[in-house]
């Protein structure tokens, strides 16, 4: 699940939907004020006045109220029973929609008691006006993975964002922008598009979690003004790149940032032009290997799945950082080693790990998020690297030793990635 400027000051962690304020919601009143329940209305008084009361002959001057005679009709009958006074039932609490909730949590951070007009929010921008649905925004519309509320807006935004390549829309960083852009009163960063030379389609290249904080308050349909600017698709990518280097990324972002920019934004450069370009360190050639078995599921694609972020919420083993601290340490690179040497390589170190995954599950005290934990993977690709160049074998032929050894090392997620290589090496040394 990366982002655009808009995440400069967005904090990071938090598994949260709401960015770890999700109970901000809860004990907000989400009925109408109920009416106050009326006073029952007096009884009817009797028709006609009493007679004055006067003194009885015989009786000393006091007076005797006389009897009120009863009518044939009313004799026998019994006093009515006064009605009892109907309740004014309570209206039915509708329940808040996600997207109302959402609205609730932004007022209630930026301390606000109400939504400002879109004219007044966007007061004082220049540009083009758009409907936001004509702008492309999610980089995987159909197939949206990013949240539930994320997955209804871009049924709403339809278009493919093809500039931001895996960088989806964040549910809680739309949130806690929103938040700043109410507490604000405007909001001051224009939204700045592209429209693509090649077929002129309209994507954002900066602003998308602004953009989807407008599409979320005031709909798909609203139009705003927006910068626009000329480009091919792959000067495009190259202005997102640029844009973005001054914030966090996540493994996958940031190798695509580094190969692309290497290439000028042309994501079908051949092979060898991705390799000569893009590997100038041992930093670099892991970036490679990432963007290549990530991306291009070349030369072989994991078999196991792994999460973009620590949190692993989408039931990855490990992360794509831990899997690339593992390449790290296992693959040798030099400016002498050809881009089919370097290939290879990596092709067998993706089988090693997919043998390892499959292994590591047969085991029932297997646990990932130590035994597949960074420093863990760290130690298993030292380990790698080792056996095949001292022993000269392929380090695949002791997978299957590899992964009962780690898990009967235990909890070793925290233990420094040294002293596990010593530990696997000693346990294994004779394999």
């Amino acid at each position: 699940m990366n982002t655009d400027k808009d995440d400069i000051l967005s904090p990071e962690g938090g598994d949260d939907e709401f960015g770890g304020l999700a109970g901000e919601v809860e004990g907000l009143d989400e009925s109408a004020v109920e009416s106050p329940e009326m006073a029952p209305e007096a009884e009817e008084r009797a028709e006609g006045a009493e007679a004055s009361p006067q003194p009885v002959e015989g009786s000393g001057g006091q007076i005797r109220r006389p009897r009120k005679a009863s009518t044939p009709k009313e004799a026998g009958k019994a006093k009515p029973k006064p009605q009892k006074r109907e309740k004014t039932e309570k209206p039915e609490k509708k329940p808040l929609t996600k997207r109302e909730r959402a609205i609730k949590v932004m007022l209630r951070r930026a301390g606000k008691d109400s939504i400002p007009s879109i004219e007044d929010l966007m007061r004082g921008k220049d540009g083009k006006p758009v409907s936001i649905k004509d702008i492309a925004l999610f980089v995987d519309a159909e197939n949206d993975t990013s949240g539930e509320l994320m997955a209804e807006l871009a049924a709403e935004c339809p278009l493919k964002n093809r500039v931001n390549l895996s960088a989806e829309v964040i549910e809680s960083r739309v949130l806690y922008v929103g938040a700043q852009i109410l507490k604000a009163g405007r909001m001051y960063i224009p939204i700045q598009v592209v429209k693509i030379r090649e077929d002129g389609a309209l994507e954002c290249v900066s602003g998308r979690h602004r953009l989807a904080f407008l599409a979320l308050v005031y709909g798909a349909d609203t139009k705003i003004p927006v910068h626009i600017e000329n480009m091919s698709l792959s000067e495009s990518r190259d202005a997102v790149v640029v844009a973005n280097e001054a914030r966090p990324t996540k493994a996958l972002e940031r190798a695509e940032h580094t190969v692309l920019q290497a290439v000028g934004g042309n994501v079908d450069a051949e092979q060898d032009e991705l390799y000569q370009k893009t590997i100038k360190t041992r930093s670099t050639a892991r970036k490679y290997c990432v963007y290549n078995v990530i991306k291009r599921k070349y030369p072989a694609k994991l078999a196991f799945k792994v999460s973009q972020t620590s949190s692993r919420r989408d039931g990855g083993l490990t992360t794509l950082t831990n899997i690339e601290n593992f390449w790290g340490a296992a693959l040798e690179w030099n400016q002498e080693l050809k881009r089919k040497e370097f290939d290879s390589m990596l092709k067998e170190s993706v089988k090693f790990l997919n043998e390892l995954a499959e292994e590591f599950q047969k085991h029932g005290d297997f646990d990932a998020d130590s035994h597949m934990a960074s420093m863990t993977m760290i130690a298993i690709g030292k380990y790698y690297r080792a056996y095949s160049e001292i022993i000269g074998k392929n380090a695949i032929d002791v997978v299957r030793a590899v992964a009962k050894q780690v898990v009967k090392m235990g909890d070793i997620g925290r233990q420094k990635s040294e002293k596990t290589y010593k530990e696997l090496s000693s346990a294994l040394k004779s394999k």
